[in-house]
């Protein structure tokens, strides 16, 4: 019996291909490309070091098995690759089964998987040569692992939210998305029982020290038994810059749900969107996604309405061109038909969004009542909704949000969130020329001081 596959190392040796791969893709976004079915007997996610360069290991990636794309072939899609420099003798030379270790052939198909005592040691070789590559190596092992399990763990659906909440403000962010595939597909769970925030399991975060929060807990009530956390990262296309942030006020297993407020900062507009789970209705012939509102609901919802009792929105010709939305209302609620956390996904959460108002308008109507006489809400009754690619296309462009409403009166919608037990994901998009300061943005909506 075969021992379990550890990776594969493949070597592209066609000139052409290889200098195609090299110059006119992108490696780091990923590529396909057609190699041999011998190579790849099942279609999981693997482990593999890329031979770019003659003898030299030039990028780890993960890879897996697509269609037939022709007699003896079959697509291979790469992804999370990333850059190394190690020569293949140095390794062996570390290693006493060096003769165990297969390289590939992209171009004949002659080579195959490296058995897992081999890449034990492989990897052991790996380490010494170069720890940051281990790191990487070992990295990419856990994404495999996880990729083929859906993750169950504490604080996973609220987490699960923040995905799709980074995912939108990406969207936003960037209308090739692009980012959102390689931010999404980068994540991997971080060591441990229970999840904390979605940004921890990307590679490259930023995290706010606790000292900054500390010092303005009694802005929180409770907050001095319930510490205020706070991860940060900051993402760069063409001079722009996104920063995005986690909050959670309550351990995110015991958080109710999660919202997004996005800040286009050049349109001076806030968008909060409220997450919800659907349920399937087993009762139902074709089990439909169902949400029903309950009391904390209708707390949540009249918060909104005193907000916009308080806080009017109003656009007159005579403002400026910026301040124009199609809705200026700035709530929304994401009705989410089904939430699971998984690895080397790129995919948002399925659901609609509603606007609070149009929401509040199909719950007042008849088509909301259930069998039993109470409300629900389903994709049926609701007749209309936005989907992820035209809400990300809204938010981008500034067609909507609120106008004109204050960095303090922003700061009270996040504290009435976190007071809610709600975990806030702040996204702040600043056009080219402004540099990103995370801890600013935190000042300006009150989350801290500018006190040391």
């Amino acid at each position: 019996m075969s021992s379990p596959i550890g990776g594969f190392l493949i070597s592209f040796d066609e000139s052409q291909r290889n200098a195609f791969l090299k110059e006119v893709r992108d490696l780091e976004n990923g590529f396909t490309d057609a190699l041999s079915s011998d190579d790849w007997p099942v279609r999981h996610w693997e482990v593999c070091g890329l031979l770019f360069e003659p003898g030299k290991i030039t990028h780890w990636a993960l890879a897996r098995k697509g269609n037939k794309v022709a007699t003896g072939k079959v697509r291979v899609e790469f992804t999370e690759v990333t850059p190394t420099s190690i020569q293949i003798e140095a390794v062996k030379s570390l290693m006493a089964n060096a003769s165990q270790v297969k390289i590939v052939s992209a171009r004949s198909g002659v080579g195959g998987a490296i058995g897992e005592p081999t890449w034990k040691s492989l990897k052991e070789a790996i380490g010494q040569l170069d720890e940051d590559s281990l790191r990487v190596l070992e990295r990419l092992e856990r994404m495999k692992v996880q990729s083929r399990n859906i993750i169950v763990r504490p604080g996973v659906e609220v987490v699960a939210q923040q995905r799709d909440a980074l995912g939108v403000a990406l969207d936003a962010f960037d209308q090739t998305g692009q980012l959102r595939k390689r931010t999404l597909q980068s994540w991997a769970a971080p060591e441990g029982n229970v999840l904390t925030s979605f940004l921890d399991g990307l590679s490259e975060v930023r995290t706010i020290e606790d000292q900054l929060i500390a010092r303005d807990a009694a802005t929180f009530p409770t907050a001095e038994e319930r510490r205020l956390t706070t991860v940060g990262a900051v993402f760069k296309v063409g001079g722009r810059t996104l920063e995005v942030f986690n909050l959670n006020r309550t351990r995110v297993e015991h958080a109710t749900g999660a919202d997004l407020l996005y800040f286009h900062e050049q349109c001076n507009a806030w968008t909060l969107v409220q997450y919800k789970s659907m349920e399937r209705d087993d009762g139902a012939p074709d089990k439909r996604a169902v949400y029903r509102p309950d009391t904390t609901f209708d707390s949540e919802l009249q918060r909104m309405v005193d907000f916009r009792q308080q806080t009017p929105d109003a656009w007159s010709v005579a403002d400026s061109p910026d301040a124009y939305r199609l809705s200026g209302d700035g709530f929304f609620f994401k009705f989410c038909s089904r939430i699971q956390l998984e690895v080397l996904s790129d995919t948002l959460l399925p659901g609609m969004y509603l606007p609070r108002e149009f929401m509040a308008s199909v719950l007042n109507d008849s088509r909301s009542l259930g069998e039993r006489g109470g409300r629900i809400l389903t994709f049926e009754n609701s007749g209309r909704h936005l989907t992820n690619t035209l809400f990300s296309e809204l938010l981008r462009e500034g067609w909507i949000g609120t106008r004109g409403v204050s960095s303090e009166k922003i700061a009270q919608i996040v504290r009435n969130s976190l007071l809610g037990n709600r975990a806030v994901s702040i996204a702040r998009a600043r056009p080219a020329g402004i540099a990103e300061n995370l801890e600013e943005t935190l000042q300006q909506i009150g989350v801290v001081s500018g006190n040391p």
